[in-house]
């Protein structure tokens, strides 16, 4: 893979104003003769221009203030209906809304905003790479396909959509590029990971962050284009060849959640928003939705707080899902070592151990994997448990076997429990509340909802279109050739209606009017406006669930977007639901311990705040929640867990990729074990007066 030189922009840059509008400055070096070096690298692949900054953040503008080397893959050119029943040409639609992207990486990175276009080389395609000039490691890339909302492509709507689906590459899709440009490709499904593998090898990260590849169902619709952009980076990651960490993020139905960013943080992603916002025509600031998804940030699949487990001779060993492949790391007599792989594919990171196995989600199903050292290498039995919905949580019952609990299709928990001969029961549904009480208890989301269907862009209300034809003959034409930006032209009568009409993205659509007829008054019909969906707190379920086994019993607890439900284990794999936790009202994912007396500890963020509280069970009676704790690892969206001591362990090398653990070998020797942003494992030891020692790598 060879950088070619920028020249080739002249042809995309025939008039200068392009060059301003886009912020570029003089011709710069081969993409190819850069070769940053750092400990973590970061790549975003996203589908629109925003996603990153509404749906990543403030991970991305962490990483990019600490200097670490960040690239963001935008898929789409973002055009959306933009010249569809108003005057903007598209082309300058998708110039503004980079350099709106331009603005605020400038703005996280705190430098000038002033950017070189390079062009990177993928197999029979040319990529766009923007290089922030102040900060060589912070690149933009962009692969201008078409808008899923834009119905005037070759494919018709939701093309990177049907890319995707298309394994067999027999479609493909025309950019969205100026005449002339060097980056006018039809992109087919192979072009598309093979464009990403590229970055990847160019840009080495050890995290690829993206977006939804399942949305929850029961929450505001997602766009095609963000799932299908999350399959993508998925098949483009397993493909790399390199093992690295993938975080996925919720999108749309972010706002359907508890807020859980600090005022400060907020206020830092609303102002980088706003340094975006001020170049995107089409949205409103005044929208809900945009507001509500800027007061929040949450990951698809919580890694969870029970990713390391004692093995059956006492040592201690920790699991990860790298490249979608389970990944191991054990304690050594003299230390720790690995990683080494497991196998396994398309695994998703939340992880759950217990009984000598690992528990993982794949695609719709629940695995499990049975680790096993032999002739000096790793290898696992695999078995498949059916399907689940969500994240698993395992624990051992009374007798040391474990049951698994996942949340279902329906909202809700069901289980599956081992038996003596080694074999799993069918799976469970774990009753609730009679349902009159489940309708009373009922509660509505803790903030304004975003519109149930659609995307941003989907309030828009674009001049009508005649519906594509299936057929070959009437296909929608490709986009038409557009003037650059700034560029004079004379346009036809049809393209400059005298009075603009838009929407911007994220308002309401405007009342329709129907004309009178003679002699009638003028009837105005407003859309009916669909009311939130009220969930029952049983079918509210959502991943970050826990539990507490042993000889007691298991006590399972599950977070809704209100409360905390529980249920307690009565024979065999039976429990009975026991109601809500009284005076918890989670931010997110939970974490549940036993205390030394063996009683049932709840340890959340509180909702509303970044306070971290914790509750406990005495006799079946449940404890007001205690003031703050501040011995916690806590990661924005992830269950926080106490450090076991007063005094935490000193700060990572690297920020850690989910929330460390703290566990106990054999011996009574604690660790705290966390995965970093570089993608190794790293442990420090406690020792005397419960003063932990500094973090080391674990081989």
């Amino acid at each position: 893979m060879a950088g070619r030189p920028a020249r080739a922009i002249a042809g995309l840059a025939a008039a200068a104003t392009c060059a301003g509008l886009l912020g570029i400055t003089a011709p710069a070096r081969a993409a190819g003769q850069r070769t940053p070096s750092v400990q973590a690298g970061f790549v975003q692949v996203v589908a629109h221009p925003d996603d990153d900054l509404l749906f990543m953040s403030p991970d991305l503008a962490n990483d990019i203030r600490r200097g670490e080397g960040v690239t963001t893959v935008v898929l789409s050119a973002g055009e959306g209906h933009a010249g569809m029943g108003d005057a903007h040409d598209p082309l300058t639609y998708v110039a503004q809304r980079r350099q709106g992207l331009h603005s605020a990486y400038a703005a996280m990175a705190g430098v000038p905003d002033g950017w070189r276009v390079e062009t990177v080389r993928s197999g029979r395609v040319n990529i766009e790479v923007h290089t922030l000039t102040a900060r060589p490691n912070v690149h933009l890339a962009f692969l201008s396909l078409p808008d899923g909302r834009d119905p005037r492509v070759r494919v018709g709507r939701r093309a990177i959509a049907q890319l995707e689906a298309d394994r067999g590459s027999a479609k493909c899709s025309p950019t969205v590029t100026p005449p002339l440009s060097p980056y006018a490709h039809c992109y087919t499904h192979a072009d598309v990971v093979h464009a990403l593998v590229t970055l990847f090898t160019l840009y080495r990260p050890t995290v690829v962050r993206t977006q939804d590849p399942a949305p929850d169902p029961r929450y505001t619709a997602d766009h095609t284009d963000h799932r299908a952009t999350a399959k993508f980076a998925t098949e483009a990651v397993a493909a790399y060849g390199r093992p690295v960490v993938q975080v996925d993020y919720r999108d749309y139905n972010l706002g359907d959640t508890p807020v859980n960013l600090g005022r400060a943080v907020s206020a830092a992603k609303q102002r980088y928003f706003a340094d975006y916002r001020a170049n995107d025509y089409r949205i409103n600031p005044e929208a809900r939705n945009f507001a509500s998804w800027q007061l929040r940030m949450r990951y698809r699949w919580p890694r969870g707080a029970s990713w390391t487990t004692r093995a059956g001779n006492g040592r201690l060993q920790a699991f990860a899902v790298l490249s979608g492949r389970l990944y191991t790391w054990w304690q050594t007599p003299t230390g720790w070592s690995g990683p080494a792989s497991l196998g396994g594919s398309g695994l998703a990171p939340s992880l759950t151990t217990a009984g000598g196995q690992v528990f993982a989600r794949r695609g719709g199903e629940l695995v499990a994997a049975r680790p096993r050292y032999a002739g000096g290498r790793w290898t696992a039995t695999w078995t498949d448990l059916g399907a689940a919905a969500g994240a698993p949580i395992a624990v051992p019952g009374r007798t040391g076997r474990p049951a698994v609990f996942v949340r279902d299709a329906k909202g809700g928990v069901s289980v599956r429990c081992r038996a003596t001969d080694g074999s799993w029961t069918s799976w469970q549904e774990l009753r609730g509340p009679a349902a009159g009480t489940a309708r009373r208890r009922a509660a509505k989301p803790s903030s304004p909802r975003p519109r149930p269907t659609g995307s941003p862009s989907a309030s828009t209300t674009p001049t009508p279109t005649p519906t594509p034809s299936a057929t070959p003959s009437r296909r929608p034409p490709v986009l038409p050739s557009l003037p650059l930006p700034g560029a004079k032209t004379t346009p036809t009568p049809s393209a400059t209606p005298t009075t603009p009409r838009t929407t911007p993205r994220g308002s309401a659509s405007p009342r329709r009017t129907t004309t009178p007829s003679p002699g009638k008054k003028k009837a105005t019909t407003a859309p009916a406006r669909k009311r939130p969906r009220v969930i029952p707190p049983t079918r509210d379920v959502q991943d970050g669930m826990d539990a507490v086994g042993g000889g007691a019993g298991i006590e399972l607890f599950a977070p809704t977007r209100s409360q905390v439900l529980q249920w307690r284990q009565s024979t065999g794999c039976s429990f009975v639901y026991t109601g809500a936790v009284p005076g918890v009202r989670p931010n997110g994912p939970i974490t549940a311990t036993r205390d030394a007396d063996g009683n049932p500890t709840l340890v959340y963020e509180e909702a509303g705040s970044t306070a971290i509280r914790q509750a406990k069970e005495t006799g079946r009676t449940w404890s007001g929640p205690a003031t703050p704790l501040r011995a916690v690892f806590h990661e924005t969206g992830e269950a926080p867990v106490p450090t076991g001591s007063r005094v935490p362990p000193p700060a990572l090398p690297l920020p850690a990729v989910g929330v460390p653990m703290v566990a106990t070998d054999g011996t009574g020797q604690v660790y705290a074990v966390a995965l970093a942003e570089d993608g190794r494992l790293y442990v420090s030891s406690r020792g005397p007066a419960g003063i932990y020692g500094p973090w080391r790598p674990a081989a």
